[in-house]
């Protein structure tokens, strides 16, 4: 009889006390590993986004700087509309395959956080060569921070020949950062028999 109770009594229920510290504790765990996993996806997601603009920002610069390495006349992106967010390079970049190989490449970053560029043949008004915009960047925030893409050296001896190039990308503006890319690129030397307004005249559009 004895031993009967005492089965009875091992076998007896939580209180109700018991399962609130129990539930309590448990959710107290839950919570604590849902912080820890919502932190190392928020940096998770930072890293990305900050990959994948300092992968645009790159990528950017790198073919602004094959276009003014071949160029032989640098128009100042101070006196462009709006200044320092728009260049025009008169380039003979990949002459060989382009035709015609020097033509006018122009460069502008917009409203909407692109980086665009289009390029025209000096003659495209009688042979229609023109080149449409085509968006080499996106999320481009130059504009939006008031941060000149694109500047002449202002140095007398390098002969408005040295670009500066500053490209701010920000892919997420809530969880990323700012990419920043600089640098100076110096086209052909422009001295010799190119006359200053040969890209004048720009298409529309």
């Amino acid at each position: 009889m004895l031993r009967l109770r005492a089965l009875l009594k091992a076998e007896d229920g939580v209180t109700l006390v018991e399962l609130t510290v129990v539930m309590a504790l448990l959710s107290m765990v839950l919570f604590t590993f849902l912080l820890t996993f919502e932190t190392v996806q928020s940096a998770f997601n930072t890293q990305v986004d900050r990959s994948a603009s300092n992968d645009q920002a790159r990528a950017a610069v790198q073919e602004i700087d094959r276009e003014v390495r071949s160029g032989n006349l640098l128009y100042d992106p101070a006196a462009e509309s709006p200044p320092g967010q728009v260049l025009r390079v008169y380039t003979q970049t990949n002459a060989p395959t382009r035709d015609p190989g020097n033509r006018c490449v122009q460069w502008q970053i917009t409203d909407a956080q692109q980086l665009q560029v289009r390029s025209w043949s000096v003659n495209w008004r009688t042979d229609g060569i023109v080149i449409d915009w085509r968006t080499v960047a996106d999320h481009v925030v130059n504009r939006l921070r008031s941060i000149q893409a694109f500047a002449l050296d202002p140095e007398s001896n390098k002969g408005g020949r040295t670009l500066n190039v500053d490209i701010v990308v920000n892919e997420n503006s809530i969880s990323g950062r700012d990419v920043e890319i600089k640098t100076s690129v110096t086209g052909r030397n422009t001295e010799y028999g190119y006359p200053s307004d040969i890209c004048n005249d720009v298409p529309p559009g």
